[in-house]
């Protein structure tokens, strides 16, 4: 539950929102009593002292304003104007009724477990921190095919031989690494799941383990043409023959519902399964 909401952040996907919808939702917190701050685009953290960050977009614009919240331990809840809508829970239509709930405490906080990865810059050189709510996603843009060794808690696993390589969190499950045949999990587990991206062998299977295991992935020293990609959004080349290290993040994402949520009931709508 969430109390005594005085100020809030709007974070908004401009390409799906028009601005007016946007001033009229700002005017109408405003009228509630509550300050409204609109983020921009090009911001890396939130405003301080914000008590709710609201998304207007769909759910890729949410998990960019999750990684953002999650910093600042700030709950987040969507307004969906995409498509998939797996995370944004709320229709346009239905903000104003639902915004009055939050605002009067009546909804629930869902925390769902983040990734954090270290990386090696290649065109710096400089080890940075990411933070993903789906996945850390290790690929080529070449046609050759990348031999990735994979290290869990420092102990050597395998090589995967192929495109790639996915590693999501139980919240990420439902998206690439499905797509790439990976399991659907319950985003309450806490997991992470390691999914190869087209393995060339026939014996490679997606890899479940525990939310505290550390996993490192060495990228070949001849190769300068592989890249990390965060949740699908922001892509990063790395460094011949540096080690990509993901972990659970320190902080989980944390999402405002108006119910109880039902996972399974979601991704059979979602993805229209009988």
């Amino acid at each position: 539950m969430i109390s005594n909401i005085k100020r809030v952040g709007i974070r908004v996907n401009k390409q799906k929102v028009e601005p007016e919808k946007v001033k009229e939702l700002k005017d109408w917190l405003e009228e509630k009593g509550v300050g409204a701050t609109v983020v921009k685009d090009a911001a890396e953290r939130l405003p301080r002292g914000l008590d709710l960050l609201i998304v207007m977009g769909g759910d890729g614009t949410l998990l960019g304003g999750a990684r953002m919240a999650a910093k600042e331990g700030v709950p987040i809840v969507g307004i969906d104007f995409g498509g998939l809508g797996f995370l944004t829970e709320i229709k346009y239509l239905d903000a104003r009724k639902a915004l009055s709930k939050i605002l009067e405490g009546d909804c629930q906080i869902e925390e769902r477990s983040m990734l954090e990865t270290d990386l090696t810059c290649r065109d710096s050189g400089k080890r940075i921190t990411l933070p993903a709510v789906n996945d850390v996603v290790i690929s080529k843009n070449t046609g050759i095919i990348v031999r990735l060794k994979i290290f869990i808690n420092d102990e050597y696993f395998t090589e995967f031989p192929g495109d790639g390589l996915i590693i999501s969190s139980a919240t990420g499950s439902t998206a690439y690494s499905l797509s790439a045949g990976g399991p659907m999990v319950s985003p309450g587990l806490d997991v992470i799941v390691i999914t190869p991206i087209c393995p060339h062998t026939l014996l490679e299977r997606s890899l479940v383990i525990a939310g505290n295991d550390v996993t490192r992935v060495a990228v070949p020293s001849v190769r300068t043409d592989i890249m990390a990609i965060i949740d699908g959004q922001k892509e990063q080349p790395l460094e011949p023959g540096s080690e990509v290290v993901v972990r659970r993040a320190e902080r989980p994402a944390r999402f405002v519902r108006l119910k109880p949520s039902r996972f399974f009931e979601t991704v059979r709508g979602k993805l229209h399964t009988r």
